[in-house]
């Protein structure tokens, strides 16, 4: 392992001084439901360790508020019958609830397509995962795909 220069190990204790620690993630506040509380825990190990700060703490709350209330609301939905009055209104609640937890999703950036460190790592879902068109040469073992009208 390199040694560490001076500059570096001066940076690395402010970081630690800094709130949240160097590596520390933030904890759900005491009076946050069971429910929401564990939203909060994944969301907070799922993404890098200093990306939620002070300032995101308010709406990372309310989408863990949130995403509990769509569980709730999906577990009724699940023992609700299909005919009844009820499961419109639970089915309703369900999506404004969910919208709203995804737009609080996006604004976090926990969304994969937001959560991007750059575009140019992003994968194109329209990019030909086989072989190129200039790889499929005569002398490689790689077969020529075949157009449907050659078959």
């Amino acid at each position: 392992m390199p040694r560490k220069s001076a500059n570096q190990l001066a940076m690395e204790e402010v970081r630690a001084s800094l709130p949240g620690g160097s590596e520390q993630r933030p904890e759900p506040p005491p009076d946050m439901p069971a429910a929401a509380a564990a939203v909060w825990r994944d969301a907070v190990s799922s993404m890098k360790a200093r990306h939620f700060t002070r300032e995101t703490h308010a709406l990372l709350t309310r989408y863990c508020n949130a995403m509990a209330i769509c569980s709730q609301l999906e577990a009724e939905l699940a023992r609700t019958d299909l005919n009844k009055l009820e499961y419109t209104s639970f089915l309703k609640k369900l999506n404004t609830t969910a919208a709203t937890a995804l737009s609080y999703a996006r604004a976090l950036r926990l969304t994969p397509k937001s959560n991007l460190d750059t575009r140019a790592s992003a994968r194109d879902p329209h990019r030909i995962m086989g072989p190129k068109p200039w790889e499929w040469g005569g002398n490689d073992d790689t077969p020529r795909p075949r157009k449907m009208w050659e078959e």
